[in-house]
């Protein structure tokens, strides 16, 4: 398995999709599964509905991320573990930007050989 291209492309793909604003951030929900669970900013939430409606909230309606850093690791199971630092900017304040870590545990989908979920991911915003 190399767990580094399955990393990149998924970085690429979810970022894309997620800075694509609230229309697109809807094809996410086909990224996680019933056990899902999302930690943002330190609030838990489990199941694609509860995960598709954290990250959709109208404050986050225009998003535009700046990946820094990813790096891989592969995680028990036939998993992927994800680590993304970078920048994010809200509602085109691009003078503002905020720092954020995420992580990533990607799970192999049940009967779909090269298929992933996101199992677990953790945001953080970074403050100094």
């Amino acid at each position: 398995m190399d767990f580094n291209s399955i990393a990149n492309s998924f970085v690429q793909h979810y970022y894309a999709t997620f800075d694509g604003g609230l229309a697109t951030r809807n094809n996410l929900a086909s990224l996680y599964h019933p056990e899902s669970m999302l930690t943002w900013e330190g609030k838990q939430v489990q199941g694609v509905p509860g995960i598709i409606e954290t990250i959709s909230r109208p404050e986050l309606a225009v998003v535009k991320h700046s990946v820094t850093s990813s790096d891989a690791q592969p995680a028990p199971g036939g998993g992927v573990l994800v680590a993304v630092t970078g920048s994010l900017a809200l509602d085109n304040a691009f003078d503002k930007p905020m720092l954020f870590t995420e992580t990533f545990n990607l799970q192999p989908l049940p009967n779909q050989p090269g298929g992933f979920f996101i199992y677990n991911q953790i945001l953080r915003l970074v403050l100094a």
